[in-house]
Formats: structure tokens, C-alpha cells, sequence
């Protein structure tokens, strides 16, 4: 249905007459509102599913996450019209590319065989470089679609390779299969495997940019449109999160004690680097792009713990970061006008006077990625920490407490700029859209959903990861 949608809006705005406001936002919505509520009825609750041919599942896990990535879609085209009029961007190609990443991501979830999976991951991320340098006549832009091109490409590679050793070891690129294959393996298959499951671990950081594989990450974030950024920062965690899990769990289990160690260390290099690097950033959109290569080690932190109250854990904390992630772009974003936005501190000073409702807005976004009581920020970094704890790595779940104590000078820092600074020179920012306003409303609803009432989509978490970890 998404691609379908796709399709219909590339050749809407084909067929727009010239001068005439396309209808792609509107098919788009419409496209992503129908697939969430099929995604529903699909959704059956009990941890299983619809299994096609062995390579693509339709079960609870897959599911629970393609609605989080439809609702990140949804939220995204909402917070986009009035962006990409005020940057002079907006033209169809931008949803089109947007639905085509999406019908990646959703397939990134659900494969379960590797060759399908990196055709899953390609269509995502090919529709994201073009995305990136949507900004044509920015330099800036172009650089960041550059960086983000070839850096994929490295990861790409790094993922192939991988694919190849386990294919040569195990005689198959499929999940269930390997497990088997590897299970009672020789020394010798043991190694080689282990090289393998490195080499995805590569290419999935790149992904979800954790260090050492996080250095495209801040230039990308800052010179491509902010929705789009938005739209990675949420999206591409989700999908490449969800596909982490899958591959480890039902390809890699017998390997655990190996990539267990290896995952702990990637997570406190992460949580450490990423709120050091925050700390010394006066662009805002470099400052989240640091955020959330500390907030891919908190996850990190949860993945180390599966099997087990790990899954729950980092399948609950996406949808919160999905909603805190989106929540923040998005102020910046629909703050856009004549072709200028907020990129620095300067430019926020005295929003809370001049727009005390966005300057609220964005202050509940950032003390929940803080980790603040009463947010879904704090429920998160709860479940995910607790998870760390019991499954021994209490040390682990430390230094994440001490991350989260350190990340609050950064992101406070952007509150005493919007509330105790006098605006001066600052821009005065364009008018709030219709569009723009429900798609904020709705972040940051579920921002204080999770927080206060999070036992639904705890229940629903905990259904998901049943498909991977049956009880």
C-alpha cells in the first residue's frame, strides 16, 4: 500500500497542472492513514504471524514495528508542507522518496533472510541520500547527501562481507537456518562466523550510528532539511534497530556470549562520546545529531541484554525516541521562514516570550531526552537501564545514569536560551501551520502518555518481542 502510494503521487505531481498546488501531501496521508489501519487489523496479539515463504514475516514483532514507522511517516508528511514552502523545496519528488525509504524500513523489520534484508536496507537508504540533498542550491546540503552516500556505501559493504561469511560457513542467508547451521559449529566455523557477525556489526552501526561509526552523523544532520532529519533520526533508528534485533536473535543466539562484550563496549563508547561531543555544540541540529549517537547507546544498553526484558525494553524506548526526536525537529522546523531557520542557540533566544507555545513544546521534548520524571524519556531509560541490571551488567547501566546526569547541561542549556535570554537580534520566526501544529500536538501527547500511563505499549512491547523470544 505504501508503495503503491508512492507511485500514485510521483505521477500526481507528473500530471499537476503547472502553478498548481500538488496534491502529495494529501495522498500521501492518506496512503500512510489506510496501511496503519490494515497494520492493525493484521495485528492479531498472540506473538505470531504470517510467515512468506521464509524470508519475510508478517508476526507481532514486525508489526508492532511497521506501525511505529507509519506513524513517523505520518507525523513527518504533517510537520512537511509548511517546512518545505518556507525552504523552497517543496516539490512531489520529496514524498515520493519519503514512502519509497518508508517501504524499506518496513521491509528492513520483517525480513528474515540476509540478501532480502539488504535489498530492504538499499531502498531505504538510496531514497535517503536523495533526500538529504533535496537542498539543491545549498552547498551544504549537497555535501551532507555526499557524505551520507559514501558512507553507506562503506557500510554496505561492510554488511555484504558479512552476509558472505555466514553464507559461507552456514550454506544459508536465512535467519532460522544459520542458527541451526551454527549451532554445534567447529572451531574453525566459529571463526569464521564470528568474523561474519563483526562485520554486520559494522554495518548496522553505521546505521544507527554508534561510535566509532558515527562520523557522518552531524555533518548529514545539519545540512539536510530538518524534517528529513527528523526523519532519520527516528525512522532509520527504528528500522535498523528492529532488524539488529531480528538478526541477532534468530540468526546469531548461539553466538551471544561472543557479541554480547562487543555490544557493551560499542554502548559506553556511544553514551560517552555522544554527550561529550553534545556538550561543545552551538548548532542545534549538530547538538541532536550528537544526542542521538548517545541515545544509540543507551539502546545499546538494552541489547546486550537480550534475550529477555532486553527486547521489551528497546522496542517501548524506539517509540519514545521516535516521539522525542520528532517532537524537537519538528519545532524547528515549522519555525521555518523565507528561506531561514533556526540552526543556532542566538536564534532561539526569547522564543518563550514571542512563541510561549513552541518554546513549551520543545522544553518537554528535551528534558524527556534528558530522562526527567513523568516523560517518556525517564520510563524508557528505566526499562532499558533495568534491563542492563538484570541481566548482570550493572556497571553498563551506570555510566548510561551518569550520561543522562551529563546530557542535561546541553539540553537545558537550549531551555535558558529560549526563557532567559532576550530575543535582541534573533530572527522573528514564521506563523505555525495547521499541519504543523497537529503533528507536534501529537508527539508531544505521546511524549506525556508514555510518561504518565506507559502500561499499553509496555503490554503491546512485550507481546512484539514474543515473536523473537517466545516464553
Amino acid at each position: 500500500m505504501v508503495a503503491i502510494t508512492g507511485l500514485v503521487v510521483l505521477l500526481a505531481q507528473a500530471f499537476t497542472p503547472k502553478g498548481r498546488p500538488s496534491p502529495s501531501a494529501g495522498l500521501s496521508l492518506t496512503g500512510l492513514i489506510a496501511s496503519l489501519g490494515a497494520t492493525l487489523l493484521i495485528w492479531n496479539g498472540n506473538g505470531r504471524g504470517a510467515n512468506v515463504g521464509g524470508s519475510y514475516a508478517a508476526d507481532d514483532f514486525a508489526l508492532f514495528l511497521h506501525f511505529l514507522i507509519l506513524v513517523i511517516g505520518l507525523l513527518v508528511v504533517l510537520l512537511s508542507p509548511s517546512y518545505l514552502r518556507a525552504t523552497k523545496i517543496d516539490r512531489g519528488e520529496y514524498y515520493a522518496l519519503l514512502l519509497f525509504s518508508i517501504v524499506g524500513m518496513l521491509g528492513l523489520v520483517s525480513c528474515k533472510e540476509l540478501v532480502s534484508l539488504f535489498v530492504a536496507l538499499e531502498i531505504m537508504s538510496v531514497s535517503l541520500y536523495a533526500m538529504a540533498g533535496l537542498h539543491r542550491d545549498r552547498e551544504q546540503s549537497l555535501e551532507s547527501a555526499l557524505k551520507y552516500f559514501v558512507t553507506g556505501a562503506f557500510s554496505s559493504g561492510f554488511f555484504l562481507y558479512g552476509v558472505a561469511l555466514l553464507y559461507g560457513v552456514s550454506g544459508s542467508t536465512s535467519l532460522p537456518d544459520m542458527a541451526q547451521h551454527l549451532h554445534g559449529a567447529t572451531a574453525s566455523t566459529l571463526a569464521l562466523a564470528l568474523l561474519g557477525t563483526g562485520l554486520l556489526l559494522v554495518g548496522f552501526g553505521f546505521k544507527v550510528a554508534s561510535v566509532p561509526f558515527h562520523m557522518w552523523a552531524p555533518d548529514v544532520y545539519q545540512g539536510a532539511p530538518t524534517t528529513v532529519t527528523g526523519f532519520m533520526a527516528a525512522g532509520v533508528k527504528v528500522a535498523a534497530f528492529g532488524a539488529f534485533l531480528r538478526v541477532l536473535l534468530e540468526a546469531l543466539p548461539g553466538l551471544a556470549s561472543e557479541w554480547q562484550p562487543a555490544l557493551a563496549a560499542l554502548a559506553v563508547v556511544s553514551m560517552i562520546v555522544g554527550n561529550l561531543g553534545a556538550l561543545a555544540q552551538s548548532n542545534l541540529k549538530r547538538m541532536l545529531a550528537y544526542s542521538s549517537v548517545a541515545h544509540a547507546g543507551y539502546i545499546l544498553t538494552a541489547l546486550v541484554a537480550t534475550p529477555g526484558l532486553g527486547v521489551e525494553a528497546v522496542l517501548f524506548y524506539l517509540v519514545a525516541y521516535a516521539a522525542m526526536n520528532l517532537g524537537a525537529f519538528g519545532v524547528l522546523s515549522s519555525l521555518a521562514r523565507d528561506d531561514q531557520e533556526p540552526l543556532s542557540l542566538g536564534d532561539l533566544a526569547g522564543l518563550g516570550v514571542r512563541r510561549p507555545a513552541l518554546a513549551a513544546a520543545l522544553t518537554l521534548f528535551l528534558i524527556s531526552l534528558t530522562g526527567v520524571p513523568v516523560s517518556a524519556g525517564f520510563v524508557g531509560k528505566f526499562y532499558l537501564f533495568r534491563a542492563a541490571v538484570n541481566a548482570g551488567y550493572v556497571s553498563l547501566a551506570l555510566v548510561g545514569v551518569v550520561m543522562s546526569v551529563v546530557s542535561a547541561y546541553y539540553y537545558l542549556r537550549v531551555v535558558v536560551f529560549m526563557y532567559m535570554r532576550e530575543a535582541g537580534d534573533a530572527p522573528t520566526w514564521g506563523p505555525v501551520t495547521w499541519w504543523s501544529a497537529l503533528g507536534l500536538a501529537a508527539a508531544a501527547a505521546a511524549v506525556l502518555g508514555l510518561g504518565v500511563y506507559p502500561g499499553l505499549v509496555l503490554e503491546a512491547a512485550r507481546l512484539a518481542a514474543q515473536a523473537l523470544v517466545p516464553h
